[in-house]
């Protein structure tokens, strides 16, 4: 035979009533009960606790990411702390991202670099055409 719940018998905001069952030996459901405070709170606690964001503390050192090895490293011991739940995933994310924007920052500054220097031959050569480029045919 099905046992028929009770609703609890508290109001929401808008006036309607609690749609949750109310617990056995009481008119309320557990977030509602006068008496379960104690427990509602303790149980607030442990939940945002438990979703904390895992992040390096604040006095960890600062880590040279001047080159992709600096990279490779980086996203190295980033994975392992991951993996070893010493790191939140989210923030895992967001140093591989990171990582990604730098090498390609640092790509395009190669990149710079390379055609200023070509351009500088090109107009050198200009200047001095009757000194053919050294490698090419006059």
């Amino acid at each position: 035979m099905k046992t028929v719940k009770r609703p609890c018998q508290a109001k929401t905001p808008d006036g309607t009533g609690c749609q949750a069952a109310a617990l056995s030996g009481s008119d309320f459901c557990f977030f509602h009960d006068p008496d379960r405070a104690d427990e509602r709170q303790a149980a607030r606690s442990f939940g945002g606790s438990r979703n904390r964001m895992k992040t390096l503390s604040a006095d960890a050192p600062d880590v040279k990411v001047e080159s992709c090895q600096d990279v490779v490293r980086l996203i190295s011991e980033t994975i392992n702390q991951v993996r070893r739940g010493e790191l939140d995933p989210r923030v895992g994310n967001a140093i591989g991202y990171l990582a990604n924007v730098l090498i390609k920052a640092a790509e395009q500054g190669d990149m710079e670099k390379r055609l200023e220097d070509l351009e500088a031959v090109v107009k050198t050569k200009g200047r001095t055409s009757e000194y053919p480029m050294i490698g090419m045919d006059a």
